[in-house]
């Protein structure tokens, strides 16, 4: 694999290297993907391979303990995907599931600002995930209340 493929793949078609918010750019593609193919978006078979593929992709980047580049935006992607699992792509849902993941992956409340520090590509892509399972329950909640 070469280096250019490898920095394209995590940075999410080179989305990542945006000047403002590539996190927060690569969700709303990931959002926007969720809406024009949700049967394959969000299979959780998809899910689970975007979440091992961002572990494997920013893992053989070699990046030094405790490193966590912008351009690296995959974990968001993976992210936003692990946040619709089992939701309709609507556009209600895809914006409230956007704005919980986007929130809880920045603010980092108790346990995901630990679960960030694991070693490696654990906590760049573990800290997304526990966002964004944290994200889906509240979303899964509001649906039942609504």
């Amino acid at each position: 694999m070469t280096n250019r493929f490898l920095r394209g793949f995590v940075s999410c078609g080179f989305v990542g290297f945006v000047p403002f918010l590539p996190g927060t750019v690569c969700s709303a593609l990931g959002c926007l993907l969720l809406y024009w193919f949700p049967a394959f978006f969000g299979h959780p078979l998809a899910v689970l391979g975007s979440v091992a593929l961002a572990v494997l992709s920013v893992r053989h980047l070699g990046l030094p303990e405790g490193e966590d580049p912008r351009y690296v935006v995959i974990d968001e992607m993976a992210g936003i995907l692990v946040t619709m699992v089992g939701h309709a792509a609507t556009p209600a849902n895809l914006l409230i599931g956007f704005i919980l993941f986007r929130a809880f992956d920045i603010l980092k409340p108790y346990p995901i600002k630990k679960i960030e520090r694991l070693p490696g590509a654990w906590g760049i892509v573990a800290d997304d995930v526990a966002a964004a399972l944290l994200s889906n329950i509240i979303l899964t909640l509001l649906g039942r209340i609504w």
